[in-house]
């Protein structure tokens, strides 16, 4: 069969693998079966990785008033 990489397409929302475990938030490798397909064709996981946001401009500017 074939293994694949798959990610939950929201990290707030939990994907249950068929054995009643969570599917990492990171993804992780999966045989791909019925399961699986129908969890990509409803939306739920995704086989592309999610994109890492460097926003560090959130962190280094203050607002005005703010100490």
């Amino acid at each position: 069969m074939n293994s694949v990489t798959l990610y939950p397409t929201d990290k707030t929302v939990k994907v249950r693998k068929p054995d009643g475990a969570h599917l990492s938030e990171d993804g992780e490798p999966v045989v791909m079966n019925a399961y699986w397909h129908r969890r990509v064709r409803e939306g739920s996981v995704t086989t592309n990785a999610p994109e890492v946001t460097n926003d560090t401009t959130k962190d280094s500017v203050k607002t005005k008033g703010s100490k």
